[in-house]
């Protein structure tokens, strides 16, 4: 069996790795690299990553990709790939990287062959692979165990043990094979081996207790797809008896998930607001109407808001004009950032954060990562007790030699056999 890491021995995202034998290829990720801080996108993103037989200018003899999760840093160069290379995703995922696909108006969709089930094996030619739920920031995320020509790989895409998922973490360790040949572990902490981590549910308990100054509007500036934290910033707004409030995008991405999820369907105490600009984009579609209209029957107007104090209300940076010029008497209100603080130094984050000062808001910081820490890391190999450790996904490969004495660091491209 062969391992090439094409990309992600030396950065964070635009993953991309593959298993191979002389008859079989397969793929994991086909992630694009992250975007500068300051937005500019990347430009000619195919271009950067070589991999025969993977993207539409080559001749396809890749028998299948598996992606791990929804992250663009995982999926982005979707668009690129070889139409005709069966891919398998979670059936959650996907629903989610579609549904977002259709509010940024994305043109690149992702049709899977088959959709990965916790523990349900799929075969491509010398290779079988289990997908493992794993605890992650991107909900139903996966992990995977392959084997191959009396081989055994584990590939653990991004993870952690200490957001909402802690026992399917548990579970996953406790299904791991013993004495792997290789681990492809992500390695995301070392470059931040002094942050302190803290848990989903400590989130959840500072939002609360932010949430309990009653005579003022809470704002809660995170991503939308960040499911485990909007679970938590749900909690926090109903121990506190706070109106929860979701745009429209937001709606139809937990509507997706599952009864279980706080969505405006079945939970009675959730609103569902339109901003402007993305609802005036949405219906000038001619193929939108329908969704955005499904759920109008839950709808809070701006002016409803204006005249109330008793929500929490989930915001994005691009929601502004709605912040200033739409709803009312929010000066000083509470604001939770519950991002990686690296998108502060975005202009357009700095935009908001002035405008937040100049409504004399009181602004706290509440966030953790979504990837392993060390002890997890160790967790894992514990579990697996692997001849070889892979990182990936980190910008400090080295790191893990002062942990591990069974750790490489590979480079992009290199070709690994055993």
């Amino acid at each position: 069996m062969n391992i090439t890491i094409h990309r992600g021995t030396h950065q964070i995202g635009g993953s991309c790795i593959e298993l191979s034998t002389q008859n079989t290829r397969i793929i994991f990720d086909v992630g694009q690299e992250l975007p500068s801080i300051d937005g500019i996108e990347l430009v000619n993103q195919q271009k950067k990553i070589n991999v025969p037989g993977l993207f539409k200018d080559t001749e396809k003899n890749v028998d299948a990709l598996f992606i791990s999760h929804y992250h663009g840093d995982h999926i982005g160069l979707l668009g690129d790939v070889c139409k005709n290379i069966p891919i398998y995703m979670g059936e959650k995922a996907a629903r989610i990287f579609n549904t977002t696909a259709l509010f940024i108006n994305s043109k690149i969709f992702v049709n899977p062959a088959e959709y990965l089930v916790n523990g349900q094996e799929i075969v491509v030619g010398d290779f079988s692979v289990i997908p493992y739920l794993v605890d992650h920031s991107a909900f139903d995320a996966y992990a995977f165990v392959i084997r191959g020509k009396g081989k055994c790989v584990v590939y653990t895409g991004d993870l952690r043990a200490h957001g909402n998922k802690q026992n399917i973490m548990k579970a996953f360790l406790k299904q791991l094979p013993d004495k792997v040949d290789a681990l492809i572990v992500e390695g995301t902490i070392m470059s931040r081996l002094t942050e302190k981590v803290k848990t989903e549910a400590q989130i959840g308990q500072e939002a609360e207790d932010f949430m309990r100054i009653h005579d003022r509007p809470i704002f809660v500036l995170q991503s939308s797809t960040n499911i485990d934290r909007l679970v938590q910033m749900y909690k926090a707004a109903k121990h506190t008896k706070r109106l929860f409030i979701v745009d429209i995008f937001t709606a139809h991405i937990v509507s997706q998930l599952g009864s279980s999820i706080p969505n405006p369907r079945t939970f009675k105490d959730i609103r569902v607001f339109y901003p402007f600009h993305l609802t005036r984009r949405m219906f000038s579609k001619s193929n939108s109407n329908e969704m955005m209209w499904e759920f109008s029957r839950y709808r809070i107007s701006a002016e409803e808001l204006s005249n109330r104090k008793d929500y929490c209300m989930l915001i994005r940076d691009s929601m502004l004009f709605d912040l200033n010029q739409r709803i009312r008497n929010i000066k000083d209100a509470g604001l939770i950032y519950s991002m990686w603080n690296g998108y502060l130094k975005s202009a357009r984050m700095q935009r908001l954060m002035n405008f937040f000062a100049s409504k004399n808001m009181e602004v706290i910081y509440l966030h953790t990562s979504g990837h392993a820490d060390v002890e997890t890391i160790k967790r894992i190999t514990q579990a697996c007790r692997p001849q070889l450790i892979i990182p990936v996904h980190t910008e400090h490969p080295e790191r893990f030699r002062e942990i591990f004495n069974n750790a490489i660091a590979a480079y992009d491209g290199q070709l690994i056999s055993f």
